[in-house]
């Protein structure tokens, strides 16, 4: 027989998702029980509900969640794959993009010490400046790893900063220990989303972990191809509108001048074209007829009107797509 406080764990859980436009699980495998409550406090403090669960028991909810909508299943089985995990559950209290949510864990992340063995996920750098050591054995083990040190007031003082491990080196035990002594834990903390539920939609982690910025300028990139193409094939539109309106005054007045053909916008241009073809061919006349002098101003284009104005347009088009991402 199931015990009753299961039941009522899986209603629990299965009212909170289903109430949940957003919702992210992650895994807390490895993180120190500090981290956490460090990690947990940030969260509380921007809305956001964060608890851990048994694994087993959300699977459960969500297979009736699943009955309602078949995209919870593929939620399931990517529980089901990762079997080396300490579920998390993070609930917004009001609606969020999942990209800022996995955002604010990257930026809140925390560090602990290293462990012997284990992968370094980061450059390793012990930095210059004093330390609470008297001269003794840890002088040796200092000088082990390369550091530039010196004695000062009695207390052992590191000259100049070294890398000691690059990433993804193994650290050794003496390293571990070395770093312990000297206070400085290198290696960072944070919830890692396995998934993200989002209005009916799931982005997995290799999505998130992209940095906004790179999605923002991937979708400003596209905009300017989807304008240049509706620009080449004349389709108009509210942001091609005004390009093409250019355009097609730029080549009627091109028209205009191959063809001779006056209109209130090309007259100036054709009577500047024929006094210069004048004053050339009158280079090719007698002396004696030649006119002594054709007085004339040169009269500028001014095809592209307001050209930096319409350019302009583009840009400001493109500053709407920062609110995709909250920016």
């Amino acid at each position: 027989m199931v015990a009753t406080w299961k039941i009522e764990y899986v209603n629990n859980l299965y009212k909170e998702l289903s109430n949940a436009k957003t919702f992210a699980i992650a895994n807390a495998m490895d993180i120190p029980s500090s981290s956490l409550h460090k990690i947990r406090k940030v969260l509380k403090s921007k809305n956001i509900n964060i608890k851990v669960v048994r694994k087993k028991l959300l699977i459960k909810a969500l297979e009736r969640l699943s009955k309602e909508n078949p995209i919870y299943q593929n939620i399931i089985n990517q529980l089901k794959e990762n079997k080396r995990i300490t579920v998390t559950l993070l609930i917004p209290k009001e609606s969020i993009n999942p990209f800022i949510l996995n955002k604010i864990l990257e930026e809140n992340k925390t560090y602990r010490a290293a462990r012997p063995d284990e992968i370094a996920p980061e450059d390793i750098v012990i930095p210059a400046g004093p330390t609470p050591f008297t001269p003794g054995p840890v002088l040796s083990e200092l000088k082990k790893f390369g550091l530039n040190v010196k004695v000062e007031g009695g207390k052992i003082v590191i000259a100049e900063e070294k890398l000691v491990t690059k990433k993804g080196d193994k650290i050794s035990k003496d390293l571990a220990s070395l770093l312990q002594k000297l206070n400085i834990e290198p290696i960072p903390v944070k919830l890692s989303i396995l998934l993200a539920f989002d209005k009916g939609v799931i982005y997995t982690s290799d999505i998130l972990s992209v940095p906004l910025e790179k999605y923002l300028e991937e979708i400003k990139g596209a905009f300017r191809k989807a304008i240049a193409l509706s620009v080449e094939i004349a389709y108009p539109n509210k942001y091609s509108m005004k390009i093409l309106l250019r355009k097609g005054y730029e080549n009627a007045i091109k028209v205009s001048m191959k063809t001779g053909l006056p209109t209130k916008d090309s007259i100036k241009l054709l009577l500047a074209k024929a006094i210069n073809t004048a004053i050339a061919l009158s280079q090719y006349l007698p002396e004696d007829i030649r006119p002594v002098k054709i007085e004339t101003k040169t009269v500028e284009s001014n095809i592209k009107i307001e050209e930096k104005k319409e350019e302009k347009k583009e840009e400001s088009s493109l500053e709407g797509l920062s609110a995709l991402f909250g920016f």
